[in-house]
């Protein structure tokens, strides 16, 4: 574009790059888990030693809200509602952004219930997810549990801790849900942010779809 202004201005007398073929970077994959995959990955883990325990509750967190990983380890007990099933992200830790909400399902509701009660035999932190000294849990700290948890269910695919948030993101919009209500539950800028940085759909993904809402399967006489 540079250039075709300057020949367009007479400031050079041809556009330097103007035979140049560009070729377009080809996109990655992204390494996502299978609903299999998780299943074996959950139940490698000790639930019996608080520090798997913890990272258990962590992971299925992620797994059913889409949050960060940072950002889950940095809430605190104040953060959760229970009953009403709600997560206060707060500006502090948003980012320098605005207050903003989650909404964890019912199943959720009953781990933290019981992870609470557990962790405040061991420990009085006010953080929702700390070390047994009640300090909070580093990403790059959790992120070694969690090689070891894919170690042990002998998952040997590249995946993080933020694979479970692009799972979620993709999970979100082929069981029905709307793109723009997902990048709110995000917290991403925009719907395209939400579709660049999240998701890539597969052949079967799409299959699946299909079948799932073809107009002509789902009328009713």
């Amino acid at each position: 574009m540079f250039f075709n202004y300057c020949a367009e201005k007479k400031y050079i007398k041809k556009n330097p790059v103007d035979k140049l073929n560009f070729v377009k970077a080809k996109r990655k994959m992204k390494n996502e888990i299978t609903d299999q995959e998780f299943k074996e990955l959950i139940k490698v883990i000790n639930v019996t030693i608080y520090s798997e325990y913890r990272d258990y509750v962590v992971i299925n967190l992620i797994f059913d809200t889409g949050m960060r990983l940072r950002k889950t380890l940095n809430l605190k007990l104040e953060n959760i509602d229970i009953e009403s099933k709600t997560i206060l992200i707060p500006a502090e830790i948003n980012k320098g952004k605005k207050d903003r909400y989650v909404f964890f399902s019912n199943t959720m509701a009953t781990e933290l219930r019981k992870w609470i009660q557990y962790k405040d035999r061991y420990s009085k932190s006010d953080y929702l997810f700390p070390t047994k000294g009640g300090n909070i849990i580093t990403a790059s700290g959790f992120g070694r549990n969690f090689r070891m948890y894919l170690n042990k269910a002998s998952i040997t695919k590249q995946i993080t801790a933020h694979c479970l948030r692009i799972n979620f993101a993709k999970r979100f919009l082929l069981s029905g849900g709307d793109i723009f209500m997902l990048s709110k539950i995000l917290g991403n800028s925009s719907v395209t942010v939400t579709e660049q940085a999240y998701l890539d759909v597969t052949m079967t993904d799409i299959r699946k779809s299909y079948f799932k809402f073809s107009p002509l399967e789902n009328m009713k006489e």
